[in-house]
């Protein structure tokens, strides 16, 4: 009997031993922070920026550059982009309200704004939405109708070409489908823009006096994947900042703008993984916590400021997949 029950005595104490052991093991894996992977980043960052978009439509179903203002054209057809490209339902109430939106805006013409690159980007915004195909066509059409003899695009039709607004028209027919085969306007725009290079061999505004990586970056998209650019692309990636971002110019601090267009030019020539993926992890780490993003990009903005132009794009950004994928 004594036998026994020193026996039972001692199995508690083992039993004991061990709870105790096990509670020192979990307090400690428990306090020690846990490993977060890139994936978890990029899919938190991907989830805080939709957030951030949806949650600054307006009433009347469109978006403006910054929250609170009125809705206008171009951001409104650059967060339907960034939303489907993420995965939005194109039968949502949130897509549907920023399709009727931009329904409205469209002039007798078969503009938006008389703006090149706002009628570009709704074109794409209603290819994504699946939706409104006879005033896509009639925007295609004005596209065609305003390009100058030259070749180019300006701000509005037949305006004096512009790098940037040339670029962006040629990025809106690719993105539709068009190729440079069945589609005259784009090898002549393509052509102008080429020969618009500077002495680094790469691009800048007319006065500008410095390599711009931003309008390189556009530039570079508009020109892919028919023309050789492995030298721009060197260019780009030598721009590139130790924390993964790219300035405007050359030694000057990461924007996550341009950083997003950079991003998006290494895809559309194909370039390997691995630059991008440096960048797409800047773009987690400086993301603000309302899932936005800082710039002095778009012109209306003096100072670096959270809007809703560099939240998009970011977001189209990190789901550009080269055409090799």
């Amino acid at each position: 009997m004594k036998l026994r029950k020193s026996v039972y005595i001692g199995l508690c104490c083992q039993i004991l031993l061990c709870m105790f052991c096990f509670n020192i093991v979990n307090a400690q894996s428990t306090d020690r922070p846990k490993k977060i992977s890139k994936e978890s980043a990029i899919s938190r960052t991907i989830d805080n920026a939709k957030t951030y978009i949806v949650n600054n439509q307006n009433s009347d179903g469109g978006w403006p550059l910054i929250p609170g203002e009125e809705s206008d054209v171009e951001i409104t057809a650059l967060a339907i982009w960034a939303l489907t490209e993420a995965g939005w339902g194109t039968g949502s109430r949130v897509i549907r309200g920023g399709v009727r939106y931009l329904r409205n805006k469209q002039r007798e013409d078969g503009s938006w704004n008389n703006n090149t690159a706002h009628t570009a980007f709704t074109l794409i915004a209603l290819r994504n939405a699946k939706t409104d195909e006879d005033a896509r066509f009639n925007g295609l059409k004005w596209l065609m109708e305003a390009q100058n003899r030259s070749g180019s695009w300006g701000r509005k039709d037949r305006a004096p070409g512009h790098i940037l607004y040339t670029s962006a028209t040629l990025v809106g027919f690719k993105t539709l489908g068009f190729t440079q085969r069945d589609f005259e306007p784009i090898p002549t725009g393509m052509d102008w823009l080429a020969k618009q290079n500077n002495f680094d061999n790469v691009w800048n505004l007319p006065g500008g006096t410095q390599s711009d990586i931003y309008v390189t970056s556009w530039v570079v998209l508009g020109l892919s994947p028919d023309y050789d650019l492995d030298e721009q692309i060197a260019l780009l990636k030598l721009f590139r900042n130790r924390d993964g971002g790219f300035g405007r110019f050359r030694g000057k601090p990461s924007d996550p703008e341009v950083t997003a267009t950079a991003i998006m030019a290494l895809a559309a020539n194909n370039d390997p993984l691995n630059t991008r993926r440096i960048a797409i992890t800047y773009l987690t780490k400086v993301q603000e916590p309302d899932g936005s993003y800082k710039s002095a990009i778009p012109i209306e903005l003096l100072t670096p400021k959270s809007n809703l132009q560099t939240t998009c794009f970011v977001l189209i950004a990190i789901h550009t997949k080269p055409e090799s994928d």
